[in-house]
């Protein structure tokens, strides 16, 4: 788990964000990340290694909400090499894997290299790059063939991240039928009850 330098936890932060903010259950799935990101932002000291973990860490109180489960936080796919998705979400048919990053700027490359590595083995894989940077991802949507294994860039303080969000729940996810398939998840499952209890907040 991140640190600030005085100490403090993203799950710390997360929790002070919606203590102060009680989410309300009339916010879209963007308005969340947008109003809490934007929040973390202008009430702590800004840090690179922290900002990545608390945009994840809000994308799963979003899923979550949303009903999705499992997640699978933080894990390796097998046969996948060298390779640790920020997310899975898992379908045997239709594995959807998420990178999370809060702008763009040469990651995305990276992100395209592992997606193409995840499709290689599951072929019907989904690959996405969720991020909060709406001009990045408007240069590479001008740029469609700079790009093989992502599938789509979505803008998740954006209204579209609610499209995609429906777009996903469709698909029906489930634990992974052997433990070998998805491995080195951080938090292998991820239910309201257990991130709320994780988090010490209600949302």
């Amino acid at each position: 788990m991140a640190k600030k330098k005085d100490g403090t936890s993203c799950v710390d932060i997360i929790k002070s964000l919606f203590t102060k903010y009680p989410i309300s259950d009339e916010m879209k799935p963007h308005e969340i990340i947008k109003f809490y990101y934007e929040k973390y932002q202008t009430e702590f000291p800004n840090n690179n290694s922290v900002n990545g973990t608390i945009f994840e860490n809000l994308l799963l109180i979003v899923f979550t909400r949303a009903g999705i489960s499992p997640i699978y936080y933080q894990a390796k796919m097998a046969l996948v090499p060298n390779v640790d998705f920020d997310m899975v979400l898992y379908n045997r048919k239709t594995p959807v894997a998420i990178s999370a990053k809060t702008s763009l700027r040469e990651r995305w490359k990276q992100a395209d290299i592992e997606s193409m590595a995840l499709k290689y083995v599951h072929r019907k894989a989904k690959c996405y790059l969720l991020t909060l940077s709406k001009a990045e991802v408007a240069t590479r949507r001008k740029e469609e063939n700079s790009y093989v294994g992502i599938d789509e860039f979505v803008i998740a303080n954006e209204p579209e991240f609610d499209a995609w969000l429906e777009e996903v729940k469709t698909i029906a996810f489930r634990e992974s039928e052997s433990i070998d398939l998805i491995e080195n998840a951080v938090v292998a499952k991820r239910d309201a009850t257990k991130l709320k209890e994780i988090l010490g907040i209600e949302f």
